[in-house]
């Protein structure tokens, strides 16, 4: 039967419709101090969680810098975890959304970069009108309680997707929640314009 499967898979890559899952991208640099630090960026797919882990296991970054539109809820809470259980920092260095999001909020501290959004929503299936999904919300309220947030910040964070249950699902402000339940938050001024030196004759 596998073989079968695998032989099927083969035919229709030879057409162009099978397709492996690609991950997201990793990139890594050291820092002045000697902290390595890893860049994950574009769509969380369904294969980053194992992805991840062996990016970490192999070059130990001290700090995770996040940019992206979302992606496999699955993969973010994976990701997630091992960061929290590693005590890295997170840190937003462009627009962050939903599952990048999820990311971001498992740092032992987390950054953001001065300007930079970080969206989140309750999770939803692949195809739906927006409403919640009852799978995506337990692993939702596993995942938080993983982080060891409370269940009076996971009441916080679903009135402010929902606007307390007067609203459908929607994205709402990750920093402005953060602040709200006091998160070990900081965020990164932009680096000054450099200034020409003038010279007096």
């Amino acid at each position: 039967m596998r073989r079968s499967i695998a032989l099927s898979c083969a035919m229709v890559a030879a057409v162009g419709l099978c397709q492996p899952v690609a991950a997201a991208d990793y990139a890594y640099r050291t820092k002045a101090n000697g902290d390595v630090v890893l860049t994950l960026s574009g769509p969380i797919t369904s294969v980053d969680g194992a992805v991840f882990l062996r990016e970490v296991n192999r070059n130990k970054p001290r700090i995770v810098e996040l940019e992206g539109p979302g992606g496999d809820l699955l993969s973010a809470v994976r990701i997630g975890v091992i960061i929290h259980e590693r005590y890295m920092w997170t840190h937003a260095i462009g627009p962050c959304r939903s599952a990048c999001a999820y990311i971001w909020i498992a740092g032992l501290h987390m950054l953001a970069d001065e300007g930079v959004a970080i969206s989140n929503h309750l999770p939803v299936p692949l195809v739906s009108d927006d409403s919640p999904n009852q799978r995506g919300i337990a692993l939702f309220g596993w995942y938080l309680g993983k982080l060891n947030i409370s269940v009076e910040m996971m009441e916080a964070f679903l009135d402010a997707a929902t606007q307390f249950g007067t609203r459908p699902n929607q994205y709402f402000d990750m920093l402005a929640f953060a602040d709200y339940w006091n998160a070990p938050v900081e965020i990164v001024p932009a680096n000054p314009a450099p200034t020409l030196a003038t010279t007096m004759r």
